[in-house]
C-alpha cells in the first residue's frame, strides 16, 4: 500500500471538512469515509474523558472518532496491536508487522489503515457498500447482522486482533498524530469479504436430552421452563385449572425421566413429581412476572383503574353544584354580557370582565337575542334571530316615519330599560290605524301570508301606488 503522509505541523482550514481532506494526499476510500460521516459525530482527544458530540467539521480535528450513526454499522474495524506476540521486538516496544499483517494472513486489502507511530499498533477499516442496521428495529436485516458478525469473528481470528474491540471508536485518519495507509478505493460487500475467510458453521440445535445429574432436578427444570411460557394462557382462569394442568405435565415428565433411568436403585414415584409440581405451580402463579399477561400486571392494572375512578369521583363531588344554581349563574352571565354589549363594550373586554372566552360571549349574546316571543305559534318551530325586516311596520301614512323611520327595536329580555310603551311584539307601540282611517292592509302582506318586506321595497311600492292613483291630499 502507498503511504499517505499526514499534514504534520500545518494549519488546517476551519470552515469545511471537504477542504480539510485536500490537505493530505488521501485515497478515494478515505475521502468517502469523511463525506459519509453523520452531521454530528462523537469525538475525543482523550478517551479517558469520554466522547462528546460535535459537528462533523470540528470532529475531524480530534484524534478519536465514533463514525457510525447510532444503531448502524458502516464498516468492519479491527484493532491489531501485535500479531507476532511482541517476541521479536519485546525490547523496543514497536511492532512493524501490525500495519501489513493482512498480507501475511491472505485477507482482503483494507480500505485504509491508521497506524500509531509510537508503537506500530494499527486500526484496520473495511468500508461497507451497504450499511447494516444492528439495533433490531428492522427484522428483515437480522440475517445480515448474523452474517456481519460471523465475518467479523473470522477476521478477528485471522488478524490476531483484539477480540474485545467493539469497533465503536477508531483513530482519525486525518489526525496529525497518526499515519494513514491507503488501500482499496471501492467499498466492500459482505460477500466479497467472506470470500477470504472460512466462516464457522451454524451451531447444531441443542437436543432436549434427559440429564443424569438427578431425576428431581431434571423434572424441576423441565417443568419450570414449560410453566414460564404456559402461565399466560391460564391467568384469566381459576387457580384450580392451573394446578391441574401443571400436575398433568409433571406426571408426563416423570414418565420420561423413569424411561431414561431404567437402572435406578429405586423408582421415581409420582408423589415426588406432584410435590415438585405444587412448588412450581405456586411460585409461577404468585411471583412470576414475565410473559404476555401475568397476575402481577393484571392486579396492578385493576388497582390503578380503581384509583383513577375514585379520584375522578372525588373531583366531581368537590366541584358539583345544584343544577338550578348552575343555570342561574349561566343566566346571570348571559344577561351581563348582553347588557355590556348594548352599552358598546367590546367583545374582548366583556370576555375579560366575565372571565370567559370570546366564543362564549358571542354565544351568550346570540342566546339572548334568540329568545322566542310569548306569542310564538309553536315550541317546535326553529328559533330565528329577529331582524328589521321581521318587525311590524306600523306607520302613519304621509309622515316622515313612513319613509325613513325604520329603526331596529330591542327585543324582550335583553336587559335594556325602555320608557316607551311596548306593544305585543316588544317594539314601541304606534298608532294601529292610519290618519285617514283607512287601513293599509297590503303593507308587508302578500297573498294573505305574512312575508318579510324590506324598507326599500316598501318605499318603491308606495311610490308606485301614489303615481298610479294620481295625486292625493295629505
Amino acid at each position: 500500500m502507498a503511504v499517505a503522509p499526514s499534514a504534520m505541523g500545518e494549519t488546517l482550514p476551519e470552515r469545511d471538512e471537504l477542504r480539510l481532506i485536500s490537505w493530505v494526499r488521501v485515497s478515494n476510500a478515505v475521502a468517502h469515509f469523511a463525506q459519509c460521516l453523520p452531521f454530528r459525530v462523537r469525538c475525543s482527544n482523550d478517551l479517558d474523558r469520554g466522547l462528546a458530540w460535535a459537528p462533523r467539521k470540528f470532529a475531524l480535528r480530534h484524534g478519536e472518532l465514533a463514525p457510525d450513526p447510532p444503531g448502524w454499522k458502516t464498516a468492519l474495524r479491527f484493532d491489531v496491536d501485535c500479531p507476532c506476540d511482541r517476541q521479536p521486538h519485546a525490547r523496543s516496544g514497536y511492532c512493524p508487522r501490525a500495519a501489513t499483517y493482512w498480507r501475511d494472513a491472505a485477507l482482503a486489502e483494507p480500505s485504509f489503515v491508521v497506524v500509531n507511530p509510537t508503537n506500530g499498533h494499527a486500526h484496520y477499516v473495511y468500508l461497507l457498500r451497504g450499511w447494516i442496521r444492528v439495533d433490531g428495529a428492522d427484522p428483515s436485516q437480522l440475517a445480515a447482522v448474523r452474517y456481519f458478525a460471523a465475518i467479523e469473528r473470522a477476521y478477528t481470528r485471522a488478524l490476531h486482533a483484539d477480540p474485545g474491540y467493539a469497533g465503536l471508536v477508531q483513530h482519525n485518519p486525518f489526525a496529525a498524530c497518526y499515519e494513514t495507509y491507503s488501500g482499496r478505493d471501492e467499498p466492500y460487500s459482505l460477500g466479497e469479504l467472506a470470500a477470504f475467510v472460512e466462516l464457522p458453521g451454524l451451531a447444531p440445535r441443542r437436543q432436549a436430552e434427559i440429564r443424569t445429574d438427578g431425576r428431581n432436578v431434571e423434572t424441576f427444570d423441565r417443568l419450570r421452563h414449560w410453566a414460564y411460557g404456559a402461565i399466560a394462557h391460564y391467568r384469566c382462569g381459576p387457580r384450580e385449572r392451573w394446578d391441574e394442568v401443571v400436575d398433568a405435565r409433571a406426571l408426563l415428565i416423570a414418565e420420561q425421566v423413569r424411561a431414561a433411568h431404567p437402572a435406578a436403585s429405586h423408582p421415581f414415584s409420582d408423589h415426588e413429581a406432584l410435590a415438585t409440581a405444587k412448588s412450581v405451580a405456586d411460585w409461577v402463579w404468585l411471583r412470576y412476572d414475565g410473559g404476555s399477561l401475568t397476575r402481577v400486571r393484571a392486579d396492578t392494572a385493576v388497582r390503578r383503574e380503581k384509583h383513577c375512578q375514585r379520584d375522578l369521583a372525588a373531583r366531581r363531588e368537590r366541584g358539583s353544584i345544584p343544577r338550578d344554581v348552575y343555570l342561574a349563574e349561566v343566566q346571570r352571565r348571559r344577561v351581563a354580557a348582553s347588557t355590556l354589549r348594548g352599552l358598546g363594550v367590546a367583545i374582548e373586554e366583556i370576555a375579560r370582565r366575565l372571565g370567559a372566552g370570546v366564543r362564549s360571549v358571542h354565544r351568550w349574546i346570540s342566546e339572548i337575542r334568540c329568545v322566542p316571543s310569548p306569542c310564538a305559534p309553536s315550541d317546535f318551530e326553529p328559533r330565528r334571530q329577529p331582524t328589521i325586516r321581521q318587525a311590524p311596520l306600523n306607520f302613519v301614512e304621509g309622515s316622515v316615519d313612513s319613509v325613513v323611520g325604520l329603526v331596529p327595536c330591542q327585543g324582550p329580555g335583553e336587559g335594556f330599560p325602555s320608557a316607551q310603551p311596548m306593544g305585543g311584539t316588544g317594539c314601541p307601540a304606534r298608532s294601529a290605524e292610519p290618519a285617514n282611517g283607512v287601513a293599509d292592509s297590503g303593507r308587508g302582506v302578500r297573498g294573505g301570508t305574512s312575508v318579510a318586506e324590506s324598507p326599500m321595497a316598501y318605499i318603491q311600492r308606495r311610490i308606485r301606488e301614489i303615481t298610479s292613483d294620481g295625486p292625493r291630499s295629505p
